[in-house]
């Protein structure tokens, strides 16, 4: 009752303040949340900081095309790209062939590729990728998004003093357009915490992924909880360049979101 008076624009803020996950903790959690906003907002506008390599961390299977066409194809326009390592597990993808050369093909940068045959856990392949990366900067990013062509910058920034990015990134609908705005997808300011940078010191000392998680979802939101029990602050923004793109989900939220963007574009 009380929610229906609420105007939108302060559902989420309340919702934030009082009731997000992360309040289950306790309210030192909100302290840890304006640390990370203060963070944001200082290192935005910073005039000059050293930029330190970094390496992209991504588990996959069979998403290859995605990867290729959007992914790879974004990671190659990238500002910095002697700073930039790519770290790929592939859990035997057999829907292109040598997807390795393929990658080679689009970016010339340092790629560390390693395939093993099997079934794929978001968990474990993302914390392979992690282990075989070579740069204490990581930023773990799945298969199907558009990187910003600052992502240097933005990983160096956001993980200064003791602190992870979880950046709110946005979802497109599918068969639209790669414009923001709500006709055309939602922001996953509720929960898509799959996305983030840390130091990968700080990554292994909290415990990594837990792989004891292997179907979809979940292990997200029990890794970004760990960061705030062991005190790290928080930075999350609505990051416009990073951008997800559609495809077929196996969870029941994004599928429902595909049939309701269809009903509307049959309309």
């Amino acid at each position: 009752m009380v929610k229906a008076i609420i105007p939108s624009k302060y559902k989420f803020p309340l919702w934030f303040l009082l009731k997000s996950p992360q309040r289950k903790l306790g309210y030192q959690t909100l302290w840890q949340d304006m640390k990370g906003i203060a963070l944001f907002c200082v290192m935005r506008f910073w005039p000059w900081m050293p930029m330190q390599p970094i390496s992209i961390c991504v588990g996959l299977k069979n998403r290859s095309p995605l990867f290729l066409d959007k992914f790879v194809d974004s990671l190659a326009k990238c500002k910095n790209q002697k700073l930039i390592e790519l770290s790929v597990f592939d859990c035997g993808s057999d829907d292109i062939e040598d997807l390795e050369a393929k990658i080679r093909e689009r970016f010339s940068g340092k790629l560390v590729f390693r395939q093993e045959e099997m079934p794929f856990s978001r968990a474990a392949s993302f914390n392979k990728a992690v282990i075989q990366s070579h740069n204490e900067l990581i930023f773990i990013c799945d298969a199907d998004f558009s990187i910003p062509k600052q992502i240097v910058s933005m990983v160096n920034r956001y993980t200064l003093f003791h602190a992870v990015w979880f950046p709110i990134v946005f979802y497109l609908f599918k068969n639209k357009p790669e414009v923001f705005g709500k006709e055309n997808g939602e922001w996953m300011q509720w929960g898509g915490k799959g996305i983030l940078a840390c130091q990968k010191s700080d990554f292994l000392k909290v415990g990594m992924l837990d792989e004891r998680f292997v179907e979809w979802g979940g292990e997200d939101e029990e890794l970004w909880l760990r960061f705030y029990r062991n005190g790290y602050a928080i930075i999350r923004n609505r990051e416009k360049q990073l951008l997800h793109h559609w495809h077929p989900s196996h969870n029941p939220k994004y599928k429902k979101l595909a049939e309701l963007a269809e009903l509307e574009s049959l309309q």
